[in-house]
């Protein structure tokens, strides 16, 4: 049993080895790995290792699996045409996020890509003569922050009309696709500019879909951390005047999905994370709507349940128990009172 709990947070370090990397100077090895797997209790934590070993093989992008994309993409005529190397001084990359440094970083590791490997510059501020502009994110959870920018961007920055817009994520979560696609195709018909949406993963979170791409518990009993959150998830539905989204039911068999490694460790894990998440949720002095504890969500829910990590940070859609805390506060402070595997770069408005 030591041997293989030794041997899943080696893997785990391994992965996240290069987590923010250049940010901070903390090591993110297996001793890191076995101080937070250690805050679940005894019986839990081979399941919590096990599966978040799988997870951060299917949904964690490295580095060099970014610039792999990134080279991937060159090779797509409809989105690159069938010259590249000329038609690149039709397309500017946009520069528009308003909230958070994601696009930012991407734009930054793919101008370095194309500079180093295909010699060629990107245009991200002309638009003189483009045709195309490409919006280059990591992930697309709700899909409300992309559809904010590109309102601001048509409204307020003046694109090209008759010209292409070009959505590109690393990953994307299915479940609003058609509404967010339908807005954008609303708003950029008023420059007649048509839109395409790119990723290179796609997760389904549709809830009457199966097999479900997120993390979504199965019923807790009996813990008092989960009851307390089950109490303000009425207050809030009272508050609001609607339902909400309770505990996933136990469905008919069809098929599990692929960040797993079964169903069986999937449920004990799913509720692992819920019941550490809750925990998490009663901590702050001032508490915050869309904090939930299976990570961040607007709706009254357990949360939006996703994971989808990169080196440079995770989302606040993820379980709480993954990213919430800070590593250099003492136990004796709210945010030292959880450690986290992978800490979140909060996001900024700017």
């Amino acid at each position: 049993m030591i041997n293989q709990f030794e041997k899943l947070e080696e893997s785990i370090a391994e992965q996240i080895k290069d987590y923010q990397k250049g940010l901070n100077d903390w090591a993110f090895d297996d001793k890191h790995v076995d101080t937070w797997v250690n805050q679940f209790p005894e019986d839990e934590r081979l399941v919590v290792l096990t599966e978040t070993n799988s997870l951060l093989k299917n949904n964690y992008f490295k580095t060099q699996a970014i610039e792999t994309f990134f080279g991937g993409i060159w090779q797509i005529e409809d989105i690159m045409g069938a010259n590249p190397e000329k038609y690149i001084n039709h397309i500017q990359f946009l520069d528009i996020q308003r909230k958070g440094k994601s696009q930012k970083r991407l734009l930054h590791l793919i101008e370095e890509y194309y500079l180093r490997e295909k010699h060629i510059r990107i245009n991200k501020t002309n638009h003189a003569g483009v045709k195309k502009y490409i919006y280059l994110d990591d992930c697309m959870y709700t899909g409300f922050t992309l559809l904010k920018d590109i309102k601001n961007w048509i409204d307020t920055m003046n694109p090209n009309e008759n010209t292409q817009l070009e959505i590109i994520f690393l990953g994307m979560y299915s479940g609003n696709y058609k509404y967010i696609k339908k807005c954008l195709d609303e708003k950029c018909a008023e420059k007649n500019i048509s839109v395409t949406i790119t990723y290179s993963r796609r997760y389904n979170n549709k809830f009457y879909k199966y097999p479900l791409d997120i993390l979504w518990p199965q019923k807790v009993e009996n813990d008092e951390y989960v009851d307390a959150y089950l109490n303000v998830m009425e207050e809030q539905k009272k508050n609001r005047g609607k339902g909400g989204l309770g505990f996933r039911r136990e469905p008919m068999y069809r098929g599990e999905s692929r960040l797993f490694t079964s169903t069986e460790n999937r449920v004990l894990f799913e509720k692992a994370l819920l019941k550490r998440g809750a925990y998490i949720c009663s901590l702050p002095a001032n508490g915050n709507d869309r904090m939930k504890p299976m990570g961040y969500d607007t709706g009254v829910s357990l949360g939006f349940g996703a994971f989808f990590a990169t080196d440079h940070n995770i989302s606040n859609n993820c379980p709480l128990a993954f990213w919430w805390g800070n590593l250099n506060y003492s136990s004796d402070t709210t945010l030292g009172k959880w450690y986290p595997l992978l800490p979140r770069e909060a996001n900024y408005n700017g």
